[in-house]
């Protein structure tokens, strides 16, 4: 007859060598892998949930701005993705390859800054990015700041789509590793339906920014 070990869920041996020596020929049970074993620890679960939002912002980046290009609102503000400018494809192609591009950037540096710092704040540097490339575009009135947010905010949807995974990873339980790692998967798929939805519903959104620009240019 096999001996287990009953572990809680998030109790480790990593000072097993302070208190006496770890068996290793034993098996080592955190739970039985059920639904009702995430109740043991809701932290675990709720800071995977949080995590995968990072998912979320990739997905809605990606999703907005394939029907956002089509819309005439967006073309009046920003004549250089309109197909009436002469150089149309390398404009849209050029502003929406630059969320790309900053993504991959922010993988790349995202591995040193995670070892250095931790990946919680390695997440939290990420949404900073994602928050100002955010705010950046929300206010651009040209098409250069708008590449300018894209890109800044591409570093951090990059970071965090390749963080998330990573943080929930190393904080899940082994039996829950896999169910909770497909969160981060369901948010981008999650993301980009909810940015078709926001755009079809707003489709018929009257062009407020010649307003809004000429108040503030009034001041």
């Amino acid at each position: 007859m096999e001996k287990t070990i009953e572990k809680p869920t998030l109790a480790h041996d990593e000072y097993a060598d302070d208190v006496g020596p770890a068996d290793m020929t034993v098996e080592v049970k955190y739970d039985n892998g059920q639904l009702r074993d995430l109740l043991h620890s809701p932290y675990v679960f709720g800071a995977a949930l949080l995590a995968s939002f990072g998912g979320f912002s990739f997905g809605y980046d990606q999703g907005v701005i394939s029907l956002i290009l089509v819309m005439p609102q967006f073309r009046e503000q920003f004549p250089e993705t309109s197909p009436e400018n002469p150089k149309y494809g390398f404009h849209t192609g050029f502003m929406t390859g630059m969320l790309g591009l900053g993504a991959f950037i922010g993988c790349l540096f995202f591995p040193a800054v995670a070892d250095r710092i931790s990946r919680k704040w390695g997440l939290t540097v990420a949404t900073v990015f994602f928050v100002i490339g955010a705010i950046i575009q929300t206010a651009s009135m040209n098409y250069g700041t708008l590449v300018a947010g894209r890109f800044i905010g591409g570093i951090g949807v990059g970071t965090l789509a390749m963080g998330a995974p990573l943080y929930i990873s190393e904080i899940a339980p082994p039996a829950w590793r896999g169910s909770l790692l497909v969160l981060e998967s369901i948010s981008i798929v999650i993301g980009a339906i909810v940015a078709y939805w926001i755009t079809y519903g707003t489709r018929y959104a009257i062009n407020v920014f010649p307003l809004f620009h000429d108040k503030v240019s009034d001041v």
